[in-house]
């Protein structure tokens, strides 16, 4: 386990990873997914955002992927903080029983 979860009961160890999984599928729900189909409607060529039928603009994807790949890294260091309370959940559970 991380030196900075060592001394955090578990009990709030768990509280945390539960807060931040909820925060993570909040945020993948509301903001990663849609955003994704975004950029996909944005570039395909009948796309119900290029009104004009003309090609939709390269500043226009680019702002749109620049705004995905925040909510992408976001994404990411959410997962990361989500993945280090549960391994040290998965540590705090697992010493108990290595110790028989």
């Amino acid at each position: 386990m991380s030196d900075s979860l060592k001394d955090v009961p578990l009990h709030s160890i768990c509280k945390e990873a539960e807060r931040f999984t909820r925060e993570l599928v909040d945020h993948l729900e509301k903001n990663l997914i849609p955003r994704t189909r975004e950029v996909h409607n944005l570039v395909k060529p009948n796309s119900p955002f290029n009104e004009s039928g003309k090609p939709v603009a390269d500043v226009t994807v680019r702002t749109q992927m620049k705004i995905l790949l925040e909510s992408q890294e976001f994404a990411e260091q959410l997962f990361m903080k989500t993945r280090h309370y549960l391994e040290a959940i998965g540590q705090t559970i697992g010493e108990p029983l290595s110790d028989t």
